[in-house]
């Protein structure tokens, strides 16, 4: 039988049941006893050092990688539904990115020295790319939601622009082809075929024209369009879409 005390002095974490729930199913006999910052994993059977690693891996690259994401989107200065947006695409960068084995072999190496982890201290100065990684998604996630947020602001002041301008043109029509292309026509039948423009350079160009009215036939397939999407946000009851 072999004795491992797994402690933490930061992370609330319920050490008793999750290595309980990690353990099971595993060919190892165990117990587990609780102490006063953590718990006493009593491992029997062959290869103890493994199944130990098995339970601890699941914890560090899940649980306390969520503590550590929440840690880094919680210092950011931003509103509470901007962090839970960054800590959500956050959390799913992470594990589209995840390495358990690489996690497991640092755990082995370590559990066949010593046997005792403190999870912190084990996440600070042997995990340093993991919390690296883990930084790298917060970061990149918050940059997304700014971006959104910078467009949505760019949106709303072309859309009060817009209705301040006088109509040029009194019927227009947007057609969004699966390829990306855009077809655009007004009531005189003139067609004009956009091959390489951007959604944005459309919708300034829309705004320049100022239509009386707007149809738009979206063919794209995609349901959140970004083009469409700023077309309705910025023309508002002006436009008529059809999918």
């Amino acid at each position: 039988m072999v004795v491992y005390r797994i402690l933490t002095y930061e992370y609330d974490l319920p050490l008793g049941r999750l290595i309980d729930r990690h353990m099971r199913g595993l060919d190892n006999a165990y117990s587990l006893e609780i102490t006063d910052n953590g718990v006493l994993l009593k491992v029997r059977g062959e290869h103890p050092e493994r199944a130990a690693a098995h339970a601890l891996s699941q914890i560090l690259g899940h649980d306390v990688r969520c503590f550590a994401l929440a840690e880094f989107t919680d210092a950011l200065p931003l509103s509470l539904s901007e962090k839970q947006e960054i800590l959500r695409d956050a959390i799913e960068a992470a594990q589209r990115r995840e390495e358990p084995a690489v996690l497991m072999k640092k755990l082995l190496d370590y559990l066949s020295e010593r046997n005792t982890v403190c999870l912190e201290g084990f996440l600070r100065f042997r995990m340093q790319e993991f919390l690296m990684l883990w930084e790298v998604a917060v970061e990149r996630a918050a940059a997304k939601v700014l971006m959104q947020k910078e467009y949505g602001e760019l949106l709303e002041t072309l859309k009060r622009f817009a209705e301040t301008r006088k109509a040029r043109v009194g019927s227009l029509s947007v057609c969004i082809h699966p390829d990306g292309t855009i077809t655009l026509s007004d009531d005189g039948d003139v067609r004009i075929e956009y091959v390489d423009c951007t959604p944005d350079g459309i919708l300034q160009l829309l705004v320049n024209m100022s239509p009386l009215k707007l149809t738009v036939y979206d063919l794209s397939g995609d349901e959140k369009n970004r083009l469409t999407e700023a077309i309705m946000a910025v023309f508002g009851n002006r436009v008529k879409l059809y999918r």
